[in-house]
């Protein structure tokens, strides 16, 4: 006869608990490690970027350039999204002759600057800024979340007229023609594939 050994529940109970809080542990580490945030995940935190609520948006292909572009610039933009964002603009120095951050003037430095499609290049503004309240654009005067692509930092400019114009230099210079959107997810402006559609959404606000 073979005497039978029962291990107690209290043992099998605490084995249970230990193997399980190790397995928890390794998924946590595993999601963590092998998950890396990107820049735009911790970047571009001012929009939705599963885009679960924007079904109804168009696709990108289907929207005809004069819709995006320059033909369809409003003389004047919505009251109420001006004034939603007005006390987070920045004021430039009194003596320094530079004009303020605002929608209208950021629309003229576009302009000025012969950049294309200046209403798309506006709702980028707003986007990579979060209505102009983030800390790259307060304290780096960066509007576009430009970034140095020796060093991966982002870029620092005087004033906020300088990031208009580095938009051009550093960025749109490459662009040949085409829809401009698709050009913008084709060349990875932003790693975030829900980053063109959210552009989207703010040009609708426009």
């Amino acid at each position: 006869m073979i005497a039978k050994f029962e291990i107690p529940n209290i043992f099998v109970a605490m084995a249970c608990a230990v193997f399980c809080s190790q397995y928890a542990a390794a998924q946590f580490y595993t999601v963590t490690k092998d998950s890396p945030v990107t820049v735009e995940m911790h970047k571009r935190g001012v929009y939705n970027a599963d885009n679960k609520n924007d079904s109804a948006l168009p696709q990108i292909s289907s929207i005809p350039e004069t819709v995006i572009g320059v033909k369809n610039m409003p003389q004047t933009l919505s009251a109420s999204i001006v004034t939603t964002s007005k006390s987070h603009f920045q004021q430039a120095p009194v003596s320094s002759g530079l004009p303020d951050l605002t929608i209208p003037n950021l629309i003229a430095e576009i302009e000025k600057n012969g950049i294309k499609y200046p209403k798309i290049v506006l709702a980028q503004a707003i986007l990579e800024t979060g209505w102009f309240k983030s800390p790259v654009c307060r304290n780096k005067h960066n509007l576009f979340g430009l970034t140095n692509p020796r060093t991966g930092k982002y870029y620092e400019f005087n004033h906020w007229t300088e990031s208009v114009k580095a938009y051009y230099t550093k960025l749109q210079y490459r662009y040949k023609g085409g829809n401009y959107l698709l050009w913008l997810k084709k060349i990875g402006y932003a790693e975030d594939p829900g980053y063109i559609r959210a552009v989207i959404s703010v040009l609708k606000m426009l």
